[in-house]
């Protein structure tokens, strides 16, 4: 690995260790507090339904996560979620069995994420602009093509997917999840042409003139962060036994969120899987703890947005750091 490119990553390490631990402390701080107060806080029943509350957008972070290492913005992905619950739907209604009307759900999905690189690679315009424009193309897409209705009638084995459990004791959704988290978390870690994001968000024009092609890792990422949402729309799908052009709503800036206040730099070349997963927790949490408390969902939003600007405000002061 070049000297330049091993700079970087060290960096970046350094400026995600003290959100990481911190993050680690606001979590046990907020467990331990509503554990004192509700004893059915930390209860199997109201984890397992805080976790899979926010499973949908937990499986998005993760190629989230590579997006925003490489500097880019994927705002598409809470219109592909419901673009995928509603393409295996519309498949499995017409007599397709469930494994190939998922295989051509992701296919999908994924074919979106390629389009927004070619995009991206073509136009040279920001990530922000492309994803966006395809987001509202595929919200109307979404509503066109169902009419505004919700799919149903679902075959029970596809359902058993969300709804079933391995071992009557793991939740399959979380199980997937875990899967995909472990298998992201390890390419990022030590795979040379994944890791090949560092590089890219750290000092794209260096990049460049050390060989890293770019434009293919656009494909790459944008492909998987597409993949992924698709992934969580057959979750979703699959979990309510139905589809519909609504699901996903904001999920975008929840997973966005998420991936900030876990120490992925907005501008780029900093961020790992372990420290995105510990923000889905806080926000799972903090999420819980509104349901718990009784306090008005609309306040969510409020808290939501604070912590993405206090993860913005933390990571631009990182980035100026490293640029020193």
């Amino acid at each position: 690995m070049p000297p330049t490119e091993k700079s970087l990553l060290r960096r970046a390490a350094d400026a995600v260790g003290l959100q990481y631990i911190g993050l680690i402390l606001a979590n046990l701080i907020i467990i331990l507090v509503m554990a004192a107060h509700y004893e059915e806080f930390l209860s199997p029943f109201n984890i397992e339904v805080t976790l899979m509350s926010f499973l949908p957008e937990a499986v998005m972070s993760l190629g989230m996560t590579l997006v925003i290492i490489t500097g880019g913005i994927d705002l598409s992905i809470s219109a592909v979620l419901p673009l995928s619950a509603i393409a295996v739907g519309m498949c499995m209604n017409r007599g397709v069995p469930w494994g190939p009307a998922i295989a051509v759900a992701l296919a999908f999905a994924t074919l979106i994420g390629l389009i927004n690189a070619k995009l991206i690679n073509v136009l040279r315009v920001h990530p922000f602009i492309v994803t966006m424009a395809m987001m509202l193309t595929l919200k109307g897409f979404n509503l066109a093509v169902t009419d505004g209705r919700t799919l149903a009638g679902f075959p029970d084995s596809f359902q058993e997917m969300g709804q079933g459990y391995l071992w009557d004791l793991v939740p399959i959704p979380m199980a997937i999840f875990a899967g995909l988290a472990a298998i992201t978390a390890v390419f990022l870690g030590h795979n040379r042409f994944v890791r090949q994001v560092y590089s890219i968000g750290g000092n794209e024009r260096a990049a460049r003139l050390s060989g890293i092609r770019v434009e293919r890792m656009r494909y790459f990422v944008y492909g998987l962060s597409s993949f992924l949402a698709g992934v969580a729309g057959v979750i979703v799908a699959a979990q309510y036994g139905s589809a519909n052009n609504s699901y996903g709503q904001n999920a975008e800036m929840k997973v966005i969120t998420s991936v900030a206040v876990g120490g992925a730099s907005l501008n780029g070349g900093s961020g790992t899987i372990a420290s995105t997963l510990l923000g889905v927790l806080f926000l799972a949490v903090v999420n819980g703890s509104f349901v718990m408390t009784g306090i008005s969902t609309y306040w969510q939003d409020i808290v939501n947005g604070g912590m993405l600007l206090a993860a913005v405000v933390v990571g631009e002061f990182a980035f100026n750091r490293r640029q020193r």
